[in-house]
């Protein structure tokens, strides 16, 4: 338990002997004494870290150099998009947004002395996050400083991290991805993922829920390189085993590779899906070689749904200035930017980072400025985080172009140490 969830559930004690005291001049100060007027006057608030009089002043964490740097290409470009948006209106009651970039180079003792410069050198009021490594989070939790971004399992464990698309827990699974794939004809679904622990535990997950829909689990491979690979010996397992259907749990250009290696391999994979498949453009260019897959973006709206003003906003806003806006994470990064300032705009005229945290923890209709399929919670749930997203917007690509399901598929929840499914109590 963190050390903020501790705090969280102490209780106060009165000592026995003074308890009717204490009630009496209670309720005598409640009846001679007014409470303090709220401050509605922007220059009278205490000082606070990231904010004064005129501006706020956020932080926009991830992997802009190493490894991970192409995955998350975009990200930055769609989080200053959110604050350029808002600082048009004139900033959040008046004070200008003003936006700083830490790299974490792709590594985990990186983030760590990007995270402190946040927090020591700018103190930043509020953090985006877009990123793999997760040694950041107990740094950030001892200051209860707000951070937004990828559905991590941190994000289940600190109470002052949030995902964009809905909270962690490694603990349940929905069945929402394995029904599309019976959907499109699999019997025997496997599982392939590179070794991180949101993608191991979003792998162990998936194959807990194939019997309570009817599919047969098949192998599970969880030792992928993280971007794009020989996948030979990958496909030649998934060949051995049997398995018509497959997730995943991949970066795009990982799954490709897997992808073209079962071709290579003579393998005619029903159901092969692959999250983070949403860019039209990339899809168009394969001419075809991704034909029958099926595909998720990481949690957000998928590109070409009607009925979607706030997705248009955000792809109109990408494009006009330049910039993709279908990559897998950039719609995250732009959500987690809006839910920030949601938050902030919550905790008032003086707002701290421990009442955003507060204010967020009491939201139960989060849309990420209309990105997500639907509305997430962060009001204690099935964690006391909140809920994992429930709800999937699936996409399949048919001659060469990435046509989206009619409407997103919204699952059970499952336990996965038990298979069986459970309701959130927040939703009941």
């Amino acid at each position: 338990m963190s050390a903020s969830s501790q705090k969280n559930r102490r209780g106060l004690s009165l000592i026995a002997g003074g308890a009717a005291a204490f009630v009496a001049l209670s309720g005598l100060a409640a009846v001679n004494a007014s409470a303090a007027p709220a401050i509605t006057d922007k220059t009278k608030c205490a000082p606070a870290d990231g904010v004064d009089a005129n501006t706020i002043k956020l932080g926009m964490i991830s992997s802009f150099t190493g490894p991970n740097a192409p995955g998350f290409a975009g990200s930055w470009e769609a989080t200053q998009l959110r604050v350029a948006q808002e600082n048009a209106k004139g900033g959040i009651l008046g004070r200008k947004i003003v936006l700083s970039k830490y790299d974490d180079n792709s590594n985990g003792a990186t983030q760590i002395t990007a995270v402190n410069q946040a927090i020591e050198r700018d103190h930043v009021l509020g953090l985006v996050n877009i990123v793999n490594a997760e040694t950041m989070f107990p740094i950030l939790d001892k200051v209860s400083l707000p951070t937004i971004g990828l559905s991590l399992p941190s994000t289940g464990m600190y109470r002052n991290a949030f995902g964009a698309a809905g909270t962690s827990a490694p603990a349940y699974s929905t069945t929402s991805g394995n029904l599309r794939l019976k959907q499109a004809g699999a019997t025997k679904v496997a599982t392939v993922a590179f070794p991180v622990p949101a993608a191991l535990a979003v792998a162990k997950g998936f194959q807990a829920v194939n019997p309570l829909v009817g599919l047969q689990s098949g192998v599970a491979i969880n030792d992928a390189p993280f971007g794009a690979y020989d996948a030979t010996s990958t496909a030649l397992k998934l060949k051995a085993d049997g398995s018509d259907g497959v997730y995943l749990v991949l970066q795009v250009d990982g799954g490709m590779s897997v992808m073209s290696a079962l071709r290579q391999q003579g393998v005619n994979m029903k159901a092969p899906y692959l999250a983070g498949l949403s860019d039209p453009v990339a899809i168009a260019a394969t001419k075809g070689a991704l034909d029958g897959a099926i595909g998720a973006t990481y949690g957000t709206v998928p590109p070409g749904v009607p009925g979607r003003p706030g997705y248009r906003t955000y792809e109109r806003g990408m494009l006009a200035a330049g910039f993709n806006p279908y990559g897998p994470n950039p719609p995250s990064a732009y959500a987690a930017t809006d839910t920030l300032i949601k938050g902030i705009k919550l905790a008032g005229v003086c707002p701290t980072r421990t009442a955003i945290v507060n204010q967020l923890r009491n939201q139960g209709n989060i849309t990420g400025g209309g990105l997500l399929p639907a509305p997430i919670s962060y009001k204690p749930g099935l964690t006391p985080n909140g809920d994992p997203a429930q709800c999937t917007w699936f996409i399949s690509v048919q001659n060469g172009k990435m046509v989206p399901d009619k409407a997103p598929l919204c699952g059970e929840y499952v336990e996965v140490a038990t298979g069986k499914i459970v309701k959130s109590p927040a939703k009941k």
